[in-house]
């Protein structure tokens, strides 16, 4: 009779054991299926923000506010979001772009050549990690032929195979609203 109940025994206690390790590895999935949600809905919810700026109400008042919106833009635009959200921002931020610059780049040039270099940075695996505003001390107010200019600079964190930086000097010029608007960029190197 204890013969019998030794191999009862022994099969509830392997049951139980898989049992065990069958919870612990859906409890496993679980929690990461839920960090992955929370990524993509803190990202998801930083881009309807962006989305849904009312940038004729509520537009940025200096130039490293502008300079800072842009470059979140951009570091959303190539940080893997939705192609459908793409188009959505890319329009956005032609909204802090000067119409000189807006007549050099038709939306539909400009969206073209977008897609194209997004794709590129996804085929080789890059995004950009980080925008920070930044030079401060280098930021120049200036006047030229009767019209307000005036630069930011911003530095960007790209992830690639390792991580490397990006300086980028915008230009901006006041347009009749007083507000400051994007006429174009460089990149630099840092001093």
């Amino acid at each position: 009779m204890n013969k019998a109940r030794r191999p009862i025994s022994t099969v509830f206690t392997f049951i139980s054991i898989i049992a065990v390790i069958v919870v612990l590895i859906f409890v496993n999935q679980n929690k990461q299926k839920k960090e992955e949600n929370v990524k993509t809905r803190e990202k998801m919810t930083e881009i309807e923000q962006m989305l849904a700026l009312d940038l004729d109400s509520d537009y940025p008042k200096t130039p490293r506010e502008v300079a800072k919106l842009h470059g979140d833009m951009t570091r959303l635009l190539y940080s893997g979001i939705y192609d459908g959200q793409i188009k959505q921002l890319a329009l956005k931020i032609r909204e802090l772009c000067d119409e000189e610059f807006l007549e050099r780049n038709p939306e539909e040039q400009y969206l073209t050549d977008l897609y194209t270099d997004i794709s590129l940075w996804k085929e080789f695996g890059r995004h950009i990690e980080l925008s920070l505003v930044v030079h401060e001390d280098k930021e120049e107010f200036y006047e030229k032929d009767g019209r307000s200019y005036a630069t930011a600079f911003v530095s960007f964190t790209i992830q690639e195979k390792a991580k490397t930086s990006e300086l980028r000097r915008y230009i901006m010029r006041k347009d009749d609203q007083g507000r400051w608007k994007i006429l174009g960029w460089e990149y630099i190197t840092e001093d």
